[in-house]
């Protein structure tokens, strides 16, 4: 199966010796192009990518603000970034993040054999079109062999029932922390609805307009999509962890992500009012959810 790279469009366009690749590594490598950092995001989320392409300079963040969040969304997709003025600061950064390879203005070939290191593949040369052949003739239809009996399903047993999720109680202190949050989340990024709820989907506290959306049936759905993700920080023993759950829908976009153990913070945007771009949701939620739990570990 062949590798999956992700080419993304900068200011003006795709950068040229980005776009060279397709033709150099042609029949080798996937490729994919997104005409911006926020659509390349929603197409990662969908589908992960082995290595994404970007100019170190989006029209909707920075190229580091960019990597970050494609590293949040699918850890093991290498990332390299083109066009950067290196400095001491940004190779830094670069190295805080692990970005694969943060490159100036190069040449196709010298971009060409950063992908062969980030694949572990060899740099395929140009070569020139051969000449035209003539197809040779198809091959006479066989029939198709006859199909087997469906097998018989196997009898599975009825999974245990998990254990109930432990309660959730706020202090008053605590409650007032998640209201400013809550307040500032819809002040700044515009969701319709921002709410804290209970990894069972219990709805805490809430800011915004519900309309006449299903609100517990929704906060419990996607309370759920982030077990997974918090049984990994417990392996990793890492309870700064920061997950991310999130639907797209034709009308409605929804985002959940992990504040502590017990608590989730669910962000719900209307298409109709405000189209959400994930790059900017999550660099702002994080910084939201890093300040709140530091408010809910001193108001308890």
């Amino acid at each position: 199966m062949a590798r999956r790279v992700l080419i993304v469009a900068g200011k003006e366009g795709y950068i040229p010796v980005l776009q060279a690749q397709i033709e150099l590594w042609g029949g080798v490598l996937d490729f994919t192009l997104a005409a911006s950092g926020n659509e390349a995001l929603w197409e990662i989320r969908g589908s992960p990518y082995d290595l994404v392409l970007s100019p170190a300079q989006l029209p909707e963040m920075a190229g580091m603000e960019f990597a970050e969040v494609v590293q949040a969304l699918s850890p093991a997709t290498r990332v390299v970034l083109v066009g950067a003025r290196i400095t001491p600061a940004l190779q830094s950064q670069a190295e805080a993040l692990r970005l694969f390879a943060l490159l100036p203005e190069v040449s196709v070939q010298e971009v060409a054999t950063v992908i062969g290191r980030a694949l572990g593949l060899p740099v395929p040369r140009p070569k020139p079109p051969p000449p035209p052949k003539e197809a040779p003739p198809p091959p006479p239809k066989e029939a198709p062999p006859p199909a087997a009996p469906p097998a018989a399903p196997p009898v599975q047993k009825p999974a245990a029932p998990p254990p109930p999720a432990p309660r959730v109680t706020l202090t008053p202190a605590q409650q007032e922390a998640v209201r400013r949050a809550l307040r500032d989340l819809v002040a700044s990024i515009g969701p319709q609805l921002a709410l804290m709820v209970s990894v069972a989907g219990e709805v805490l506290l809430a800011e915004g307009s519900a309309g006449d959306m299903p609100i517990p049936a929704l906060a419990a759905q996607m309370a759920s999509g982030l077990a997974g993700i918090g049984g990994l920080a417990r392996l990793l023993k890492d309870d700064r962890f920061l997950g991310l759950s999130l639907f797209s829908g034709s009308r409605y976009d929804l985002y959940a992500f992990t504040v502590t153990p017990t608590t989730v913070l669910l962000l719900i945007f209307d298409k109709m009012v405000v189209e959400s771009k994930l790059g900017s949701v999550w660099l702002y939620t994080r910084r939201v959810v890093e300040e709140l739990r530091t408010a809910l570990e001193k108001a308890k």
